[in-house]
Formats: structure tokens, sequence, C-alpha cells
């Protein structure tokens, strides 16, 4: 009796969107609204207003399937070279492979807080290269 009423606790607690998973919560387009990147010794934040009056934007959408699919333009180098692909997770790290060669993918820290996705690189020396916030689209 105590095993099957554990059994449905848990079967609930597993189903509940407030403890899903990242990775249950990550299908879905997103819209990049702010970023932050490091250009030489200075950390720039673009703000929602600014990828407009620049015309930036990153749009990208995660499928159950492990695809994504996306469309870009922004003046950072990593994320400029980016074709749509597979991703996967591991831990607090997104991949995303763009080619069969599994050397062409980048790999970022991310987060989903409050519906919000975050998504971080940095370089070797521990610079940012990207970090950027995604709504929903």
């Amino acid at each position: 009796m105590a095993n099957k009423i554990f059994s449905q606790v848990w079967n609930w607690l597993k189903s509940s969107e407030m403890f899903a998973r990242p990775s249950k919560q990550l299908p879905g387009k997103w819209e990049l609204f702010e970023y932050y990147t490091e250009s030489g010794k200075e950390l720039l934040n673009i703000k929602e207003d600014q990828l407009k009056a620049n015309r930036e934007f990153w749009k990208i959408e995660f499928t159950t399937e492990n695809e994504f699919i996306h469309e870009n333009k922004l003046p950072i180098s990593q994320i400029s070279k980016v074709k749509s692909g597979f991703w996967s997770i591991s831990k607090n790290f997104i991949t995303l492979t763009f080619s069969e060669n599994k050397g062409n993918s980048i790999e970022f820290q991310f987060a989903i807080e409050k519906g919000t996705l975050k998504l971080l690189r940095k370089d070797a020396l521990g610079r940012i290269e990207f970090f950027g916030f995604f709504n929903r689209e």
C-alpha cells in the first residue's frame, strides 16, 4: 500500500511543471531580447531596443526530436557560424551540433528560469563570448 502511494506521489512530482527539467522546458521557439559580450577588456550589454535599432536578432527553435532551427544576425563570429542541426544536453550544458562532423558544434552553459532561457559561452581565458537572454516567441 505504501509503495503504491509513494509511486503515485512520485509520478505526480515528475509530471508537475514546477519540477520540470530544463530539457523538458527547452522545446519551442525562443527569441533573443538581451545579451552581453566582452570586446577586449570591455563588457558590452546590448538591450532589446539596441537589438532592434541595429537589426540584430537570434531566433531559435528546439524541437522534441532534438533538432534546432535558427536564424541570426549577430556581430559575434562564434554565433554567426552556427548552422541549424541537432541539440543535446549534459548536466547544465547544451551542445548545438551543426554538421555530421562533430567538430562543428558549439557548447553553452544554459538555464531556464522564470520562462527565460539563458545561454552562456566563455572563451579559454574565461571572457564572455556570449551571454544571452531569450523569451518564448
